[in-house]
């Protein structure tokens, strides 16, 4: 398998500079990428895979539509993906996650869809993403498709599998390095 990078600019640097203080003890298992676009079992093992690769592909989907970052510690929720999941453990209306600068001029449905295939897509257990093929269906008009992808993760589920994300999310504000 060809290994997959979260950042492909951090990568390099961190290639680059393998004689400092970021030196990679084993490439196979390192992880490189931006915080927030990886998924909880790539910053526990390093080990890339196409899942993966969807759990970034859902951030950005997620990002596009409430036009928020991924990750912003002005925020009091600093993970999107994090909000996200509040908000639909919370049976909130998934259009108040819509970016406001759309001023309400949006497809309702079509919101739904991508913050519903958001959803999916950053789905801590990596067997329950969708494959890109039930993506595409889905980016398609093809609700059934994702419906079938679809599973209700926990928020307990879901913050255990992310707790990686969320100790170090802890431990930055503590040291204010943001």
């Amino acid at each position: 398998m060809n290994p997959r990078l979260g950042c492909f600019a951090l990568a390099e640097f961190l290639t680059r500079n393998e004689h400092g203080p970021h030196t990679v003890i084993n490439p196979n298992r390192s992880v490189r990428g931006i915080f927030g676009y990886m998924p909880p079992e790539y910053m526990e093992s390093g080990e890339a895979t196409p899942s993966a690769d969807i759990y970034s592909f859902g951030v950005v989907v997620l990002e596009v539509v409430s036009g928020q970052m991924a990750v912003d510690f002005k925020r009091p929720e600093v993970l999107l993906v994090k909000k996200v999941r509040e908000f639909q453990t919370r049976q909130r209306p998934l259009v108040e996650l819509a970016d406001r600068r759309l001023d309400g001029e949006y497809n309702r449905r079509e919101l739904e869809r991508l913050v519903n295939l958001g959803i999916a897509c950053t789905c801590s257990d990596p067997d329950s993403r969708p494959t890109m093929r039930q993506i595409v269906s889905t980016l398609d008009g093809n609700d059934k498709c994702l419906k079938e992808a679809q599973k209700n993760e926990k928020m307990e589920e879901w913050q255990h599998r992310n707790g990686s994300s969320l100790s170090l999310i802890r431990r930055i504000q503590t040291l204010g390095i943001q």
